[in-house]
């Protein structure tokens, strides 16, 4: 898959940037932790004073509750007292005892750089960090961490100048632009942009997949695109963008890096980044992907013939719609699905809720990811398209799930050149101790070995119908 993702890139990319005049928002990564297991009672609140700029609009914060003995919804709110449209809106509802993360967009405009916490129904250990700040205007300097800047030698620009610089792109110079926008007068401006090294960006270079090891590096300077974007050019690269809308990848080689999407209202089915047409070899890596508008339709991204390392996708129904193979997801954290009890995309019943859903397909690798908090299964494998083959899930961290791998032949038959080999499994699944489940003609063709509980016990495969 790497050779194949390499040779596909031979064409000269392109570094998207939105134009000058219509940036009229700057995100600035800042990714400093402000309150560490601070106990809100039921009923309680907290004011953080955040170490943002004065001129600060908006703040994204990654807000983690635990240990609540019974669910309760933990409301975010911009200055220093809660209001009552704010807490008809929680940002979540933490499990019991468990933890739960979200991320949340706070608007700052005329509320100083204070923020307040809320718990509904019990008390709860939170931990803020803040994830990053908006300004409006030309990008200040990160206030923190002064780390996280590239180093002396290689100096990010917004805009290109005639001098040469070194790009994160694999040749000198972007020669094509792609179709960025829907909207005729928006304009997309190719910009050389060298890329931090992951050292300099102040991110650990190993670890289990969590925030500190996903999702954009702390330090990288976001140019905020508003509305869809839509890319026509092979061979494209997004770079240092937040796109406030839905990616739509109808040309072969892209590639997303250190970005944020976050989506935008759907009242049908929608994946943050989709994968149209005969479009292939995706790269998506040291992104977030999240829904900022909650909705039954949004899933992370949707496609096939992709590559995804160290990428953040929570808040979504699925976080990965596989509609085919050629698939490689790595170091990666999936988490926070979305759910509703009563989802008119089922009927009414409850969402379906999926970490990885695969339709159909064949060479797909799922390697050292976190894999969490779904309600349905954290690997979902359906074969509606399909038949599902030569799939291998090695070395991750997974939990959820009414069974955490639902394995399903439906009427296409035993899936085959199925491996799976030192995961590891929490016991959080709805149906106790049902780390794997699997039809009978399809247990004998698995490929097992170390894959354990958490505490150490060895797993074993349910027979469905059992």
């Amino acid at each position: 898959m790497t050779a194949l993702l390499a040779a596909g890139m031979a064409t000269a990319p392109a570094v998207f940037r939105d134009a000058p005049a219509e940036a009229a928002t700057t995100f600035v990564a800042l990714d400093e932790r402000v309150l560490t297991n601070h106990v809100v009672g039921p009923g309680g609140t907290h004011t953080l004073r955040l170490p943002v700029p004065a001129r600060a609009t908006g703040v994204r914060l990654s807000v983690t509750g635990r240990l609540a003995w019974r669910p309760t919804k933990v409301s975010v709110c911009s200055g220093d007292g809660t209001t009552r449209a704010c807490l008809a809106e929680p940002a979540m509802t933490t499990p019991t005892r468990a933890a739960r993360n979200t991320h949340v967009q706070v608007d700052l405009r005329g509320a100083g750089r204070e923020v307040t916490l809320h718990s509904s129904a019990a008390s709860v250990s939170l931990t803020v960090r803040v994830v990053g700040y908006d300004v409006e205007g030309a990008t200040p300097a990160p206030t923190r961490k002064p780390t996280a800047s590239p180093t002396p030698t290689r100096k990010p620009t917004a805009t290109p100048t005639p001098t040469r610089k070194p790009t994160a792109s694999p040749t000198p110079t972007p020669t094509r632009k792609p179709t960025a926008s829907p909207v005729p007068t928006r304009t997309a401006t190719p910009t050389p942009t060298p890329t931090p090294s992951r050292a300099a960006a102040g991110r650990p270079p190993a670890g289990v997949p969590g925030p500190d090891t996903t999702g954009v590096p702390a330090g990288t300077r976001l140019t905020v695109h508003e509305g869809d974007m839509r890319i026509t050019t092979p061979g494209t690269v997004v770079d240092g963008v937040e796109v406030r809308g839905i990616v739509r990848v109808e040309a072969s080689n892209v590639t997303i890096r250190r970005s944020v999407v976050s989506g935008r209202p759907a009242d049908s089915s929608v994946g943050l980044v989709m994968m149209i047409g005969d479009a292939r070899n995706l790269t998506i890596e040291d992104s977030e992907l999240y829904s900022k508008d909650r909705s039954p339709h949004v899933r992370g991204v949707i496609g096939q013939s992709l590559t995804m390392t160290r990428v953040d996708v929570h808040s979504v129904t699925d976080q990965l719609m596989l509609t085919g193979g050629d698939v490689l997801v790595q170091d990666s954290w999936l988490h926070d699905n979305l759910h509703w009890e009563k989802d008119a995309n089922f009927g009414g019943g409850p969402t379906h809720d999926d970490n990885v859903q695969i339709a159909a397909g064949s060479n797909i690798r799922l390697l050292r990811n976190v894999l969490e908090d779904t309600h349905n299964a954290a690997i979902m494998v359906t074969q509606d398209r399909g038949a599902v083959r030569d799939l291998q899930l090695a070395g991750n961290r997974i939990g959820g799930g009414g069974c955490s791998v639902n394995l399903a032949e439906k009427s296409v038959g035993p899936l085959s050149g199925l491996v799976l080999t030192d995961n590891v499994f929490d016991r959080t699944q709805v149906h106790r101790g049902c780390a794997i489940i699997a039809d009978a003609g399809t247990i004998p063709l698995l490929q097992l070995r170390g894959n354990r509980w958490a505490d150490g016990a060895a797993t074993s495969v349910t027979l469905r119908g059992s």
